[in-house]
């Protein structure tokens, strides 16, 4: 019982996650006049980024609960679970969950010190990158939890 609800809350905080990041990608495409997309991100962005500082966090917290209650911990260094099939998903999934979070921390970074003002070339690029760098990579964590929750069924 207590599983299922850390899943369920895991699954709601991944929906979240990863749909607000398909909500501003839709948003910079669907609304091309730069300086519409300046008004929405400068009107928005402070709240999504707290907003989905909240669902990371619930993300990583419920993640590693998860781990917990599956028992991985005790074996998740052994020689015999990096080699299995399993080992070898969670590792992946988790080393893209990794890069995920550092990108999410590069991008909340550059967009705090240049709130208010207008982005440096340099910080746009970082700013965009990381950007595209979670967007793909959130796609990447859903297919290997897809394949992760095959053990589980």
């Amino acid at each position: 019982m207590l599983t299922n609800i850390i899943l369920f809350i895991h699954i709601i905080a991944a929906t979240t996650w990863v749909g607000g990041g398909l909500l501003l990608f839709g948003m910079g495409i669907y609304f091309k006049d730069p300086k519409v997309q300046h008004t929405i991100y400068t009107a928005i962005g402070p709240f999504y980024g707290y907003f989905q500082l909240i669902w990371i966090t619930t993300l990583i917290i419920t993640g590693l609960l998860l781990l917990n209650q599956h028992d991985v911990y005790a074996m998740f260094l052994t020689p015999e679970f990096q080699q299995s099939e399993f080992g070898v998903l969670l590792y992946r999934k988790l080393l893209i969950v990794f890069f995920v979070v550092c990108a999410t921390a590069l991008h909340m970074y550059i967009s705090l010190k240049a709130h208010g003002r207008e982005r440096t070339q340099k910080e746009k690029i970082i700013s965009r990158g990381s950007s595209m760098i979670i967007f793909l990579f959130n796609f990447s964590i859903i297919w290997y939890a897809m394949n992760i929750s095959q053990y589980f069924v």
